[in-house]
């Protein structure tokens, strides 16, 4: 099984389908459907952000809701993260 890799040179990837879905009005499992897929596979994926689907598992759900992958998935920068991180209160 291959690996793939959510961490790019510019951030890492995340997944925005349930915001997808919300704006289709389709659920999860209304999208397995659809796209023939398993009702787990697509919960898994929009319960969580950071689990990015296979290429063969994301071509089907680009077809099924005619939206490309660029749609699916986004790069977040790692710059958003280390200013979260680095945004704490010092005490001293």
């Amino acid at each position: 099984m291959p690996f793939y890799s959510a961490f790019t040179a510019s951030g890492y990837l995340i997944n925005n389908l349930q915001e997808l879905l919300d704006q289709k009005s389709l659920s999860s499992f209304a999208l397995s459907k659809l796209a023939s897929l398993s009702p787990t596979t697509t919960r898994k994926i929009c319960t969580d952000a950071q689990y990015i689907p296979s290429p063969e598992v994301l071509e089907k759900i680009c077809l099924s809701l005619e939206v490309s992958p660029g749609d699916v998935l986004r790069i977040k920068s790692t710059m958003e993260l280390s200013c979260a991180v680095g945004s704490g209160v010092l005490t001293g």
